[in-house]
């Protein structure tokens, strides 16, 4: 069990760390002129299979309202496209385009050289390292209620 000073010490880096993430993901350029980053997360979620708008805001841990107002931006971007759901034909599934899926396929490649850029002074080791602890950090954080 950690000491609350070595938690507090790490908090205060996890902070850090999500504020750099923040200020790096508002200074990087639009990979596409019409879609805000903040949609980015519903076009990784459907990359699988289509969904229901309600288990979309589940994935990306956001409310209904603000999911159902970005898949509605998306699909006019003709990044996704809604269709009637064949187990209810009340329901809508989303499901991504194929020009939706080649803009998550340019986001992947371009995430992965501006991460490979910043940890080419890693060795593969701590990369997998590093890597390991933040699964088991965000697990713990999936697993846990906030105070």
């Amino acid at each position: 069990m950690p000491t609350q000073e070595a938690a507090g010490r790490l908090f205060v880096s996890v902070i850090r760390g999500m504020k750099m993430l923040q200020a790096a993901k508002a200074r990087a350029a639009r990979v596409h002129p019409a879609v805000e980053s903040a949609s980015y997360p519903i076009l990784f979620s459907l990359s699988g299979e289509p969904q229901r708008v309600s288990a979309l805001a589940d994935l990306i841990h956001s409310d209904v309202s603000t999911v159902s107002r970005q898949v509605t931006h998306l699909a006019k971007a003709g990044l996704i496209a809604k269709v009637t759901d064949p187990a209810d034909g009340r329901a809508q599934l989303i499901s991504i385009t194929p020009e939706g899926s080649q803009l998550v396929e340019t986001l992947r490649q371009k995430r992965a050289a501006w991460l490979a850029g910043l940890l080419e002074d890693w060795t593969p080791e701590e990369i997998a390292q590093f890597t390991a602890y933040l699964d088991r950090f965000a697990d713990a954080l999936q697993d846990e209620k906030l105070p």
